[in-house]
């Protein structure tokens, strides 16, 4: 659970407004992998980029995870002003700045607490804020002193470093802590660590944004880098639909129900239906299946459906069911083009021209 800074109307309006002029001055000068809250950037697309930059480096690879702890309750108001005061001189925007950093926050106790540091989450202004923290602090003092040892992606506060030397690694690790105090800040140490991870002998596996990288077998012979659901965060997802159709069984009719439970199932292929990660995606699937099948059937003492009646509903009332094949997000292009692949038309099959079926090889109409 996390405190929420969510202001009125006017507010939001300021703060919006606030946020376009910052992402009109930083977006240009923003690293190109950098992806996190930025428009024509996705979490996909970080993935994408960490699992080709892993692939090249396969025979020699050490990746430093990185979690700032608490980031955006942290962030130390005087170092962000004065590092948006090397573009901007406006003192009022600054002025401005400085009182949103401030807002109080309302917690769930009815106490108002009065902000010393750290962005206001739920502020449209947050996001943009966070990213020119890390810019700075991060992305290009890696750029100046680390590029040539290694590369990184990041996503918000999530990041992924890739040396092909380990002593490199540990190096980075330890000037990476200090680094992160100049502005006020910790690394989760539960979170961050050295993966050696080259093909040959992998000691561990390499988690980002809900995804777990890990070496396995190729058809024929050797590794092949796969991804899939973090066991922990698939549990989390399942454990979240369980709850939800128990809470809503007896509230809601059934087709409002199935067309919950359907756009839930949508949710999440469109987030995890990337290559290599079908089976995880259909253990989520006759999971929820399972489970609205079991929970429906308790809305009163008399069962309601039997196995064969439920699925009877189930082949007239389709609940969407997980991507395959060329459907998957492929993990070989960083904007993921095949992501909208259409299938093949089936016009030359049915001897169809334009809007007019003929039984020959020649239109009926021209």
């Amino acid at each position: 659970m996390r405190p929420l800074a969510i202001g009125c109307l006017e507010d939001k309006l300021v703060q919006t407004a606030m946020a376009r002029i910052l992402e009109a001055i930083y977006e240009p000068h923003f690293h190109r992998h950098s992806y996190g809250f930025r428009r024509g950037k996705s979490a996909h697309q970080a993935l994408i980029r960490t699992h080709e930059v892993i692939r090249t480096r396969h025979k020699s690879c050490v990746v430093v995870e990185m979690d700032i702890e608490k980031f955006f309750d942290s962030v130390d108001h005087d170092w962000l002003i004065r590092t948006l005061e090397l573009r901007i001189s406006d003192p009022h925007f600054l002025r401005l700045i400085k009182r949103l950093m401030r807002n109080s926050t309302l917690h769930a106790d009815g106490k108002m607490a009065d902000r010393t540091a750290g962005t206001p989450q739920g502020s449209p202004i947050s996001p943009i804020l966070a990213n020119i923290c890390l810019h700075y602090l991060l992305d290009t003092w890696f750029a100046k002193n680390w590029a040539s040892k290694g590369e990184f992606v990041r996503y918000e506060d999530d990041a992924a470093f890739v040396f092909t030397n380990e002593d490199d690694a540990r190096a980075f690790q330890q000037v990476l802590i200090e680094r992160m105090a100049e502005a006020g800040l910790k690394l989760n140490l539960d979170k961050t660590r050295i993966v050696p991870f080259s093909a040959k002998s992998p000691k561990g596996t390499i988690r980002l944004l809900g995804f777990e990288l890990y070496w396995g077998i190729k058809r024929g012979a050797g590794k092949l880098l796969k991804v899939k659901t973090i066991p922990k965060r698939l549990a989390r997802s399942m454990q979240s639909f369980t709850e939800w159709i128990k809470a809503v069984r007896n509230r809601k009719t059934l087709s409002t129900i199935w067309d919950e439970a359907a756009a839930k199932l949508r949710g999440h292929y469109n987030y995890y239906g990337v290559t290599f990660n079908e089976s995880k995606l259909h253990h989520f699937h006759w999971h929820c299946i399972g489970m609205i099948f079991r929970w429906i059937n308790r809305r009163s003492q008399k069962r309601s459906d039997t196995w064969e009646q439920f699925k009877r509903r189930l082949h007239f009332h389709p609940l969407p069911r997980p991507p395959r094949g060329v459907e998957l997000l492929s993990l070989s292009s960083e904007h993921g083009a095949t992501r909208k692949h259409k299938t093949k038309s089936r016009m030359p099959k049915l001897g169809t021209y334009g809007s007019v079926r003929s039984a020959g090889p020649n239109p009926a109409f021209t």
